[in-house]
């Protein structure tokens, strides 16, 4: 019979909560990037991590629920870099300052923006920060429409567009990471979705 004290179940003791639901959710995302969503399951992010199926169905109900929490995770350090963006008069220029942060963001963390690209499981829930964030951006495109400078009453193709071009200039340069890029590419990329978009020409990030 094992010890009270072995080093296994000394181990099991030592770990609180907070510290298995950080774990799992760290075994979580590296099978994530490593091998996609199909590759994630209970038992490999239980062999990851070394809790019991039954810890993560605690923590998190099922393998959705378990993904789900990881994506809003890093959903929520982007939209907090959203959110430190300065709400001036110019919603054009909040708008335009929102896909830089958003670019930036990205290339300077590209596991992260590879998580937030991830493809949902069916009948999963609504990401709280990536609706949040979507938000925000389309508050700006409604305040560009009621003022008259969106070029287009449909604001849901206008933020279509927008979300199309920012994460094809991400998908570039983590694609292809040694291609030379014009250093300005990311403002051009924006001039040319404002030239589109609004019936004014706008100053460059």
């Amino acid at each position: 019979m094992r010890s009270p004290h072995s080093p296994a179940t000394t181990e099991r003791s030592r770990r609180r909560p907070s510290s298995a639901r950080r774990q799992i959710l760290d075994a979580a995302e590296t099978l994530l990037l490593e091998r996609g969503v199909e590759g994630v399951s209970i038992r490999n992010v239980s062999e990851g991590c070394g809790f019991s199926a039954p810890t993560i169905y605690h923590h998190f109900g099922d393998k959705t629920g378990l993904i789900d929490a990881l994506l809003e995770e890093h959903f929520r350090l982007v939209l907090d870099v959203m959110n430190a963006i300065p709400r001036g008069p110019d919603a054009a220029l909040y708008l335009r300052e929102m896909a830089c942060a958003f670019v930036r963001f990205s290339l300077q963390n590209p596991d992260y923006y590879r998580l937030l690209s991830t493809p949902r499981l069916e009948k999963a829930d609504t990401i709280p920060s990536a609706e949040a964030a979507r938000e925000l951006v389309k508050h700006a495109l409604e305040e560009l429409a009621r003022e008259g400078t969106l070029a287009t009453p449909d604001v849901e193709a206008a933020f279509q567009a927008t979300w199309a071009v920012l994460h094809g200039l991400i998908s570039l340069h983590l694609i292809h990471p040694d291609y030379e890029f014009a250093e300005n590419l990311v403002e051009l990329a924006f001039d040319m979705v404002e030239g589109g978009l609004l019936r004014k020409e706008r100053p460059s990030c």
